[in-house]
C-alpha cells in the first residue's frame, strides 16, 4: 500500500456512513470518513466506482441522486454533485472523459458534461420495470452495460447511444414452453476480452459474448438450487467467477467446468458486493449483516473480517491491496492433511452385484447354522 493511503478497502452504508478500512497482519482498523450528523435517508450510499487509474479519487452515488467525490491524497470530500435526471436512487456510477455518468433506477442514463452543452443521455429501460445495475466498462472504452428486472444485459456506445450497440436475447422456453423470468441483478466484464458475465435474481448466472452470432448466452448455469444471486464479479484466475445470494451464500464458479469448484463460509445475511483483486487470490465482500470479510479463494473461512456497525451496500479495494497470507494457507493446507489422512484410513465401500450380495449371504447362512438337538432327543427317550 502507496505511503499516503491510509486505507486499501473503502465501504458504503445504508446510512450514508463512507467508512475506510486497513487490513494487515497485525490489525484491522476501520474509521468514519464523513461526518455523522448530516446523514439521513437520502444519504445512503448505492453504488461506488473509482474517478481515475490512480485509485486517488472515489465517487459515491447516493439514494438521493447525488454524486460525492472523495480524494483520498488529501483525505476529504472535494465535491458534491445534483444529478437529478430519472426517478429513483442511483444505480451506478462511474467517469467517462473527465466527465461523470450516472444511471437512475428508472432507466435514465446521462453523461454529465458540464463544460459542454451537449449533454449525452439515454433510456435503458425501453422493456421492464426497473433499472438493477449499471457498469462502465474498465476495458473498452465509451461502452457502457446495463441490466435490470425484466430487462436483460445491453451494451451501449456514448458516443452513439440513440440504439444498444448489443442487446441480449433470452433463453428458449422451458419445458412448458413458457418463457424463462428475467432479472439481472449485477454484471461484470471479463478481463483481456469482451465477455459479460451477468447474475440473475431467478438463479441463472450466464456469459455473454457480443462477437457470436447468436445474442444468447453462451454459457447459462444453475449454480445451486433455490438462491437468489445478488451480486457477481470476475476472479483473478481465468473462466471462473463468485458470486453472491440473498441468503449469504457466496461460491466461486468455474464457467469451464461449469460446477462450483468453492463454497465459503461465514455469512449471516445478504450479501450485496464483491470486489475480487485482478492479480491476488483475494475477495472482499460487504452485506447486510455488517461484517467486511477478506477470502482466499483456496479457504473456506475468511482470512480477516471487521464488524462495521452499519448495513454495507458498496466496497471498493486497492490494486496495492497487501495482505500476507503465507501463514494462513500454511495452517490450512496442514488441516487438509489431517483430513486426508483420516479419511484414506477408512475401508472404501464399493458398490457390488446382486450375485455377490447373494454370494456373502450364503456364506454367512452356513457360519451361522442352527444348534443340533438330536443327542438331547435319544437321551429323552433311554431314560423314558
Amino acid at each position: 500500500m502507496s505511503s499516503t493511503q491510509d486505507f486499501n478497502v473503502y465501504v458504503g452504508a445504508e446510512t450514508g456512513l463512507f467508512k475506510g478500512v486497513n487490513f494487515n497482519n497485525q490489525q484491522t482498523i476501520a474509521k468514519n470518513l464523513n461526518s455523522l450528523q448530516s446523514l439521513d435517508r437520502q444519504q445512503e450510499i448505492t453504488c461506488m466506482a473509482w474517478g481515475n487509474e490512480e485509485e486517488s479519487e472515489i465517487l459515491l452515488g447516493l439514494r438521493g441522486q447525488k454524486v460525492k467525490i472523495y480524494d483520498s491524497e488529501f483525505k476529504g470530500f472535494s465535491g458534491c454533485v445534483e444529478t437529478p435526471f430519472g426517478k429513483g436512487p442511483l444505480r451506478g456510477v462511474g467517469k467517462l472523459n473527465e466527465s461523470i455518468i450516472t444511471a437512475s433506477e428508472s432507466g435514465d442514463v446521462k453523461l454529465w458534461k458540464f463544460k459542454s452543452s451537449q449533454q449525452v443521455e439515454f433510456h435503458a429501460l425501453n422493456t421492464g420495470e426497473r433499472l438493477c445495475c449499471m457498469r462502465l466498462s474498465p476495458f473498452t472504452k465509451n461502452i457502457v452495460a446495463t441490466g435490470g428486472k425484466k430487462n436483460d444485459l445491453q451494451l451501449w456506445d456514448m458516443e452513439n447511444s440513440q440504439h444498444p450497440v448489443f442487446k441480449a436475447k433470452n433463453v428458449k422456453n422451458d419445458f412448458l414452453d413458457l418463457p424463462v423470468p428475467i432479472w439481472v441483478s449485477d454484471l461484470a466484464f471479463v478481463r483481456n476480452s469482451e465477455q459479460i458475465a451477468t447474475s440473475s435474481r431467478h438463479g441463472f448466472v450466464r456469459l455473454y459474448d457480443p462477437k457470436s452470432r447468436g445474442r444468447r448466452p453462451v454459457i447459462s448455469c444453475v449454480p445451486e438450487a433455490d438462491e437468489a444471486w445478488t451480486c457477481i464479479t470476475i476472479a483473478s484466475r481465468p473462466n471462473q467467477v463468485i458470486v453472491g445470494s440473498g441468503k449469504g451464500r457466496m461460491l466461486l464458479f468455474d464457467f469451464r467446468q461449469q460446477k462450483v469448484v468453492h463454497a465459503y463460509r461465514g455469512f449471516t445475511g445478504s450479501i450485496r458486493q464483491m470486489v475480487c483483486h485482478p492479480t491476488k487470490p483475494l475477495v472482499v465482500s460487504v452485506g447486510l449483516d455488517r461484517f467486511v470479510r477478506v477470502h482466499h479463494l483456496d479457504r473456506q473461512a475468511p482470512l480477516h473480517k471487521s464488524y462495521l456497525k452499519s448495513r454495507l451496500n458498496a466496497v471498493l479495494m486497492r490494486q496495492d491491496f497487501g495482505v500476507i497470507i503465507d501463514q494462513e494457507l500454511d495452517s490450512g493446507e496442514a488441516i487438509d492433511v489431517e483430513k486426508d489422512s483420516f479419511w484414506n484410513t477408512m475401508e472404501e465401500i464399493k458398490d457390488r452385484t446382486v450375485t455377490e450380495i447373494e454370494d456373502q449371504v450364503e456364506k454367512e447362512a452356513i457360519k451361522v447354522s442352527p444348534i443340533k438337538n438330536c443327542g438331547l432327543r435319544k437321551k429323552r427317550r433311554t431314560v423314558s
